[in-house]
């Protein structure tokens, strides 16, 4: 079979595509045709998955109508953003070959263009809708983002979400056994896009939030950033370290406390609930909780447990994945999560349970520690479950806390959990039942 993947600027899920296709046949042949970097370019790796590769010039119809012409597809394979790569293929297959479309990114959600250093379409909406309706297939990276497109768009008959899991082969092979002193600072990664135009990787604020709130952070950028190069020069304790190419990358993590999922709400934050980022998965896989705000997509991927990463590995002692509930100065944590002056919330308030969420590692059943909790002070008199459960990787906090009188511990999971009166009923973090107690 005769594969064109299609895309202006290649990306990362272009290449776990490219790999994992090379892994499960030996019959196909795979070729690329794009407009900026090739995966080489701009990774360091990945060239060698496609047997061609096809540049296209500044006439793009007549090019990729070049290509095809020469390459003759069985299927062509087209990413986003932006859409109008899917347009043309669409145009110039005329049912001769099926075109997928694969939706990263809704440009109708978002506020600010798509930065890959070539210019925005003037229609891009008018194309978002001509892509999905117009496919023959449809991926998205997430549920979230296949039901925005539903209440948009007549969806084609084949349609499906597949998120951006980690490439098992880059993911190290071990894990190291968690070393971190109780009190002291964790270590927080970023790694992938940073910008400075206001939108969702315009992360400036945060990080200076962040590290004055107790932390270090480490940053991996995707690409040269003179911004936050200045800005490491100036805050103490976050660092802009070199780029790496994505294996690289992954075994550099483990060496972490927590990777950061936190992005910028303020222009694009209807976009950030259908996200699953390359990163989250990467992360989980390298055994990082991920520290994040509530979106949608990657709260609602967090409680279900769906799809959190691969199977635990050997060396891997990652357990359960659980929810957080509780935010705020109050908590029994070395730093806040989400840290303070946070946009939005307010330090040292208790949010609800849609409003943050972390995901854990527990070491094993047999060496996890019982969790402990704190009675929060509820902003406006209000009560809900102010239960967290987990340990870091590195630090667990837990030990140095004991339950209040009321709190009942929890047999099935050797955590606690507690109500507040008048909620009603009591719940654990693994859903065991427990006698009602009010602290």
């Amino acid at each position: 079979m005769r594969v064109l993947f299609l895309q202006q600027q290649p990306c990362i899920r272009s290449l776990k595509y490219a790999a994992g296709l090379r892994s499960a046949s030996d019959a196909l042949h795979l070729a690329f045709a794009y407009q900026g970097r090739s995966l080489g370019g701009w990774y360091g790796t990945g060239d060698e998955l496609f047997d061609e590769w096809w540049r296209l010039g500044p006439d793009v119809a007549a090019d990729l109508d070049d290509v095809v012409e020469r390459f003759r597809p069985d299927i062509v394979h087209s990413h986003n953003l932006p859409d109008r790569l899917t347009v043309l293929a669409l145009e110039l297959a005329g049912g001769r070959f099926p075109v997928i479309h694969d939706s990263h990114d809704l440009q109708s959600l978002r506020r600010t263009p798509y930065e890959d250093g070539f210019p925005e379409p003037a229609d891009p909406v008018e194309l978002e809708r001509a892509a999905v309706e117009g496919a023959t297939a449809l991926l998205a990276v997430s549920p979230e983002m296949l039901g925005e497109m539903r209440t948009r768009y007549r969806l084609p008959r084949r349609h499906r979400w597949f998120a951006n899991f980690a490439l098992a082969g880059d993911l190290p092979p071990e894990l190291p056994d968690p070393d971190r002193p109780v009190g002291v600072p964790p270590r927080v990664v970023y790694q992938g896009t940073l910008s400075t135009n206001g939108g969702h990787y315009d992360l400036r604020r945060l990080f200076r939030a962040a590290v004055a709130g107790g932390v270090d952070i480490d940053l991996y950028p995707s690409r040269p950033s003179p911004a936050y190069q200045a800005l490491a020069e100036e805050v103490p304790g976050l660092r802009c370290l070199d780029k790496l190419d994505p294996r690289a990358l992954l075994r550099a993590l483990p060496e972490y406390d927590f990777g950061w999922a936190v992005f910028n709400p303020a222009l694009n934050e209807a976009h950030l609930h259908t996200v699953l980022p390359n990163k989250l998965y990467e992360y989980i896989g390298c055994g990082l909780p991920a520290l994040t705000m509530g979106h949608r997509a990657m709260v609602s991927s967090a409680r279900a447990g769906t799809p959190a990463g691969p199977p635990p590995r050997r060396g891997c002692r990652r357990g359960r994945w659980t929810t957080c509930w509780a935010t705020g100065r109050s908590t029994p944590w070395s730093w806040p999560c989400p840290p303070p002056a946070m946009p939005r919330w307010p330090a040292g308030h208790w949010m609800p349970a849609s409003t943050c969420s972390w995901r854990s590692r527990w070491p094993s059943p047999s060496t996890t520690p019982p969790g402990s909790a704190r009675r929060p002070r509820p902003p406006g008199g209000s009560s809900w479950w102010a239960t967290c459960c987990g340990t870091t990787r590195r630090s667990s906090p837990w030990s140095a806390w004991s339950a209040p009188a009321g709190w009942a511990p929890c047999a099935t999971c050797t955590r606690t959990a507690s109500t507040w009166a008048g909620r009603g009923g009591t719940r654990t973090p693994c859903g065991a039942s427990l006698p009602t107690t009010s602290p």
